[in-house]
């Protein structure tokens, strides 16, 4: 009974989301092809409870979880570099359980010291090079940036580490690299670093309105916005669909919420816990889509993302996908339908 009641809840939660994504002429339509994944793994996911680690495991272990859709948070050292931090406060080092010295409470560390110390004693912190080593190590991959600064000098010091690391790396990751951009000043310092193929622009540090919003959105070209829960206006989210924006909520970590949220219109969520797997949801045909994708844009033979991601026992759904034909919404209900009747 509760495999029934879970399943119905998936089919719901489901068929919510394909409504509000999948109708003729919605902003998916056009969306980029990582807007595919409706979950991101905010502070690259929480792990063993604890949120905000922004740690090697943590990707890790959300990866291992199906998540493909990484957000980071990036902030500046004393000598210049960037990490995987959300800030340099002192109730950050305590939560994370990290004893730093009360003289570097609230202040940048280097980067040495950064690497230094563990995170709850046994997870690794990243620095942004880190991070492109990984972009570089999974393809099927894609990581958003919260870099958390407005001021030019600042962007234009944090977006030429990042120009510079990935150029070092592999220029091919920068696709698979998406900014969030907080304001349009910010917008116009990082065109002038990187032509990111993707960013999306985040709207918890601005104070626009929500018509501005939807204009400069229009005027822009922009394909994402993120926003915080009181923000998801069903009125304003219709908005943004009709200029061709789908939208992203930050952090949940509620099923029911998610299913509340996508009932007004909200196409995906950022999440430090919840998986697929909680919502019912198989990501096998996500993974398949992403293949596809990549095999299209690189003329390469696409390679296998996940043991078990496609295989002769595929479901329709999945080998539609694999073969290039996009499932259709009631493809896709008739295998949640036949999920249900397992």
């Amino acid at each position: 009974m509760k495999r029934i009641l879970k399943a119905c809840f998936s089919l719901v939660l489901a068929a919510g989301m394909l409504v509000s994504a999948g109708t003729t002429g919605s902003a998916a339509d056009a969306s980029p092809e990582w807007t595919r994944y409706p979950l991101i793994a905010h502070a690259l996911g929480g792990i063993d409870g604890v949120d905000y680690t922004n740690s090697r495991q943590a990707f890790t272990r959300n990866y291992d979880k199906g998540h493909r859709v990484f957000e980071i948070d990036l902030s500046l050292t004393e000598d210049g570099q960037l990490v995987g931090r959300h800030d340099w406060m002192r109730y950050l080092a305590q939560k994370l359980d990290q004893e730093i010295p009360q003289e570097k409470l609230d202040e940048p560390l280097t980067l040495r010291e950064f690497k230094s110390y563990k995170i709850l004693d046994k997870y690794t912190p990243l620095s942004f090079k880190d991070v492109a080593q990984i972009l570089h190590e999974h393809p099927d991959v894609y990581f958003i940036t919260d870099t958390k600064e407005t001021d030019p000098e600042l962007v234009k010091q944090q977006f030429t580490i990042i120009r510079d690391t990935v150029e070092q790396v592999d220029p091919a990751i920068l696709d698979r690299l998406i900014p969030e951009i907080y304001t349009p000043q910010m917008m116009d310092t990082v065109k002038g670093i990187i032509p990111f193929k993707n960013v999306i622009f985040s709207l918890y540090l601005t104070e626009m309105t929500p018509d501005e919003i939807v204009r400069y959105v229009q005027n822009n070209q922009i394909r994402v916005v993120a926003m915080p829960p009181e923000r998801a206006q069903k009125q304003f989210l219709q908005d943004l669909n009709n200029v061709g924006a789908v939208n992203y909520v930050h952090s949940i970590n509620e099923a029911a919420e998610v299913k509340r949220l996508m009932d007004n219109g909200v196409h995906g969520v950022y999440t430090d816990f919840l998986s697929y797997q909680d919502l019912g949801i198989d990501p096998t045909p996500l993974y398949a889509a992403a293949a596809k994708a990549a095999n299209d844009s690189s003329g390469n033979e696409v390679q296998k993302l996940d043991a078990g991601t496609a295989d002769a026992g595929s479901s329709p759904e999945t080998q539609d996908i694999a073969t290039g034909a996009p499932p259709t919404v009631w493809d896709r209900l008739k295998g949640l339908f036949a999920q249900l009747l397992y």
